[in-house]
């Protein structure tokens, strides 16, 4: 199982060859989720004004489970973002991870590796 971050899923957009590969690969995975925060994040684009790209990303993401941010990710994510340092959207999404018992797939390990418990990977 692994919960897909926000940078990945901006690098696929972006049209960069290795995250193309890498989400091809993972295409309508039923091991694959990602966090509400993410689709807000990626939602938050200025690219997102025009009604057929906003649709085409949501059409894009429906093919994996979204998580929602229900009271236990927000008790842990705040727990997470005072303990490590984390901005909020990243500790949702570590918090995610870690209530999900799944790896987390990023480039940010920079800050993600704070977070002792965390198991990350780094896809490309």
């Amino acid at each position: 199982m692994m919960l897909i971050d926000t940078n990945i899923f901006v690098d696929h957009l972006r049209n960069y060859a290795s995250a193309v590969r890498f989400i091809e690969s993972i295409a309508g995975s039923e091991n694959v989720i990602f966090s509400a925060i993410t689709e807000a994040e990626l939602l938050a684009g200025k690219a997102n004004e025009d009604n057929h790209k906003r649709e085409k990303l949501l059409h894009f993401l429906h093919q994996w489970s979204k998580k929602i941010i229900d009271n236990q990710v927000s008790v842990l994510a705040g727990d997470i973002s005072r303990r490590h340092g984390l901005a909020i959207p990243d500790a949702i999404i570590a918090a995610t991870a870690l209530l999900n018992n799944t790896e987390l797939v990023t480039k940010n390990t920079k800050d993600f590796r704070k977070v002792p418990s965390l198991k990350l990977h780094v896809p490309y």
